[in-house]
């Protein structure tokens, strides 16, 4: 009797001691905004800094001491696993979006410590952060303040979604923003704005994340929605006003 009790107790504790070593590693994935990003970033030693914005991007100003890998590229989840999986990995893009999906497959990938940028180096900037300088030659913006107050001057309804070529589920909306361009031509102004494209109006209107449209009515913002949005929403979005 005595041997059978210490036969269950002793395979009690090694189911013990075993579930104790399954959560002993506790894996974090953060989005902080830019001011908690750089704060964090100062506190953690060893900390490994992720561009994964196109070379481009990252020549026209970037992170100090940030490592550029191409969300994009076909060897990211490859390039990425040479980076150590027990050091902190605060990675980051424009907007947020490529970044949030890089964090998804460090974490699937093992790494401990992952932390976000929310809103990309666009909110890094709109808080007055640091970034490198371009040694890229400027690019005029193709839109600008001027070109935008005169759209929302000249017609009393728009919908303007903020967009880059790069965004993924923008490039998923874009059929149905067209279908709704056209259906509502003679009442609304459906404007797809790329924000690579308007970079002064995207720092004053502080446009972090993207997607992201906006809804004016009669030159004054009444609606805000970020996201992915499907084509049903963004109607109810227009016939809303």
């Amino acid at each position: 009797m005595f041997r059978d009790f210490m036969k269950i107790f002793g395979l009690a504790l090694l189911l013990a001691v075993l579930l104790s070593c399954n959560t002993g590693v506790k894996q974090t994935n953060e989005k902080l905004s830019a001011t908690a990003f750089e704060q964090t970033l100062k506190e953690k030693t060893a900390a490994q800094l992720l561009d994964v914005r196109t070379p481009e991007e990252f020549d026209q100003g970037h992170l100090e001491n940030a490592l550029n890998i191409d969300f994009k590229d076909e060897q990211f989840k490859s390039k990425i696993s040479a980076l150590d999986r027990e050091k902190p990995v605060f990675v980051y893009c424009l907007g947020g979006g490529r970044s949030e999906a890089a964090a998804e497959q460090l974490k699937s990938l093992g790494f401990t410590q992952i932390y976000d940028l929310k809103g990309g180096i666009m909110s890094w900037k709109n808080d007055g952060l640091p970034v490198t300088a371009s040694i890229l030659p400027e690019k005029a913006d193709l839109f600008t303040d001027r070109d935008f107050d005169q759209m929302l001057h000249k017609n009393p309804i728009v919908l303007v979604d903020f967009y880059a070529d790069w965004c993924i589920p923008c490039k998923k909306m874009e059929p149905a923003l067209n279908r709704l361009k056209e259906e509502y031509k003679n009442n609304v102004l459906v404007y797809r704005l790329n924000v690579d494209e308007a970079k002064a109006l995207s720092s004053k209107l502080k446009i972090e994340g993207i997607p992201l449209f906006h809804l004016y009515k009669n030159g004054k913002l009444v609606k805000v929605v970020e996201g992915y949005q499907e084509e049903s929403a963004l109607r109810d979005m227009i016939t809303s006003i």
